[in-house]
């Protein structure tokens, strides 16, 4: 039987290396996690962390695929470096998860059944592919303390069905929440001014979407959709990026206000189909304005535009009639006759 060794240096964890299923540091006097001090431990299944740790450093416990359960402290704010538990395939639990203050690149890439990630008040940065595969995951609430957001933080979450912004919350990352299949509602943020490349590409699951104060839509930001029936573009948006929209067969319906400027190559897809996607504008020089962007960008034989506003001549004959009732016609004097 190996003998257990914890190796301590300077408040740092340099390594620990024991036989035994539960690692208990909660006496410990560490305030680091050296960098790979638990990597690849075959029999351990859970962490107690002291209160004075504050960081995790980078692959730490990386591959411990017995690892179930890591408990952080209730006082102090902890910091996780890259891969800190990248692999970590039995890994259910982290808390409190409300105390963690950064995420950093892969830090939990493939923990396929981590069920909660409850961030907290004093997260500020996730790193890219941070949450790759973590297959468990079903509600996420993206706080508006982050100034950090990696590239696919959330690919591939195939439990994943709700994702709720905060109103104050300004960054994103492409490729957010790539194939996530079971996505079917999001509440956006109404500080997002771009949605970026890819970041709902495969997102099968979607069905309605509403885009409030967002500006530009990037390239495959909903491509193959598979589900989506109905977009609603809000006054605000410029530009739809190439192939946005492309590649979503039951896309009937989409309401595109009156700032749309530029269509992306294939933005709604290409070729001629009998089951068209209906744009729908509110003025004649948004139908004839979408119509040209539309050969240009080469959608126009997938995609129908439908003036739903008023007209020209309607909105004359409303003014007509708005200035006779502010201003009567009077009676003619009996001279005049």
């Amino acid at each position: 039987m190996k003998k257990e060794v914890i190796n301590v240096k300077q408040w740092q964890l340099v390594r620990r290396h024991s036989p035994e299923e539960l690692a208990d540091f909660s006496e410990g006097d560490f305030v680091t996690v050296g960098r790979r001090a638990c990597l690849r431990q075959k029999r351990l299944e859970s962490v107690i962390l002291p209160s004075a740790c504050t960081t995790i450093k980078t692959e730490a416990f990386r591959g411990c695929k017995r690892l179930k359960s890591v408990v952080l402290s209730s006082e102090t704010n902890v910091g996780i470096s890259d891969a800190a538990f990248a692999g970590c395939t039995r890994l259910r639990d982290v808390e409190p998860f409300s105390m963690i203050s950064a995420i950093g690149a892969r830090a939990f890439a493939g923990c396929r059944v981590l069920r909660h990630a409850e961030f907290g008040r004093d997260l500020q940065r996730i790193g890219d592919r941070a949450f790759w595969r973590c297959d468990s995951l079903r509600e996420l609430t993206l706080p508006s303390t982050l100034t950090s957001l990696g590239r696919a933080a959330f690919a591939h979450c195939i439990e994943l069905e709700r994702v709720d912004m905060e109103p104050a919350l300004s960054v994103s990352a492409p490729d957010l929440f790539r194939g996530c299949i079971s996505l079917s509602e999001i509440v956006f943020s109404s500080e997002w001014k771009e949605i970026p490349k890819g970041a709902f590409r495969g997102c099968s699951a979607l069905r309605e979407v509403t885009l409030p104060s967002v500006q530009k839509i990037g390239r495959y930001a909903f491509f193959d959709c598979a589900r989506l029936s109905e977009v609603t573009l809000e006054h605000g948006v410029k530009r739809v990026g190439m192939c946005a929209f492309a590649q979503t067969p039951r896309l009937e319906r989409v309401k595109i206000p009156n700032s749309v400027k530029r269509l992306g190559f294939g933005a709604f897809g290409f070729g001629f189909s009998k089951e068209k996607i209906t744009l729908c504008v509110e003025s004649e020089y948004m139908l004839r304005r979408m119509k040209l962007l539309l050969i240009l960008c080469g959608s126009f034989g997938r995609v129908r535009v439908e003036q739903t506003g008023k007209t020209l001549n309607e909105r004359r004959r409303e003014r007509h009639r708005s200035t006779i009732e502010k201003e009567p016609v009077h009676l003619l004097d009996g001279e005049d006759l």
